[in-house]
């Protein structure tokens, strides 16, 4: 017996296992809403944080805006929890036949091979359960690894063993969707509304100089994977900006103009790209210092290009 639900993942670019499941949900619904996940309704994050060498530090993520679209699709969220791993797979089984959406905590160390986590760290997160194959005992879940968002098959063993050593509860959730979602119609004026409200948070942030750690933090390799993973996120929002920007080519007065856009979004996408490779060799160099103050230049510069590439869209959109 094979039963899946009638889902797709979202795969046109990745930002988080949160936001891929839900647009995976919003746009296997309604198409409309894959010109949502494509809002420039992000923002840039700055938090203090420490590592567990005690090393104090300045984080840099992404965030885009998520909560308002949870809030519409998803009308209830029911606690679930296992008493053992015969239960956890009769029930989760039981729950796919009758078309329920599952969200499912695991372990990701034990999860989805070539994965930033497998085999390596110990994280957590809740997962989409797409269906299952009774003939080949396994289930098939969305997630990512370093090949980007898509469904995953889970040999029943693995999922267990990543259910049973998830540390926190409730194991599960059950979820209703909204049988009222509204067509998406993008407005090009929240567009330029974000684009302003960008260019603002940037020139705040501008002075700080990010992810300054000591060598031990990086030989661990848990805040080497951390950092590559939110830089990742940057690069996927700007490819995301690329598909916008292509999208909204007759909202431009100038088809030059709309031309430089994406190849800011271009550019954008590898100037993060070298910072990530960068960051993560540094740490190995005999020059930590200049090198650490080499890369806080060049986020400053492409923090300033995102500025020009926002100030000329706003600049020559109707």
């Amino acid at each position: 017996m094979n039963v899946k639900l009638d889902f797709k993942p979202f795969e046109l670019f990745w930002m988080n296992c949160q936001f891929n499941m839900l647009f995976s949900m919003l746009t296997s619904v309604d198409n409309s809403y894959k010109s949502a996940a494509l809002l420039n309704d992000y923002s840039y994050i700055v938090n203090e944080m420490e590592t567990p060498n005690s090393t104090k530090y300045n984080e840099l993520t992404v965030r885009p805006a998520i909560n308002k679209y949870i809030n519409m699709l998803l009308t209830e969220r029911n606690p679930l929890n296992f008493e053992n791993k015969e239960q956890c797979l009769k029930l989760l089984k039981e729950l796919i036949k009758k078309k329920e959406i599952i969200l499912l905590g695991v372990d990701l160390f034990y999860w989805i091979p070539n994965s930033v986590c497998w085999n390596k760290h110990h994280w957590e997160h809740y997962s989409f359960i797409n269906g299952f194959d009774e003939e080949k005992r396994a289930f098939y879940v969305f997630d990512e690894n370093f090949n980007g968002y898509n469904e995953f098959e889970i040999p029943e063993d693995r999922l267990i063993k990543a259910v049973m050593n998830f540390p926190l509860e409730p194991h599960a959730f059950i979820c209703k969707l909204s049988k009222n979602i509204e067509k998406f119609e993008p407005s090009i004026s929240e567009i330029k509304n974000n684009a302003g409200r960008i260019v603002n948070e940037i020139n705040e942030i501008i002075p700080i100089a990010f992810w300054e750690l000591c060598e031990k933090d990086f030989i661990e390799g848990h805040m080497c994977d951390l950092i590559s993973t939110q830089i990742f996120q940057i690069i996927n929002r700007h490819i995301a900006n690329q598909i916008l920007m292509q999208e909204l080519e007759s909202e431009i007065c100038d088809g030059l103009i709309s031309k430089s856009l994406v190849k800011y979004c271009i550019e954008l996408q590898e100037g993060w790209n070298l910072v990530k490779n960068k960051l993560l060799k540094i740490y190995y160099s005999n020059d930590k210092k200049s090198l650490r103050n080499d890369i806080n230049k060049k986020c400053k510069s492409l923090l300033l290009k995102e500025i020009d590439m926002w100030n000329m869209f706003l600049k020559y959109t109707d």
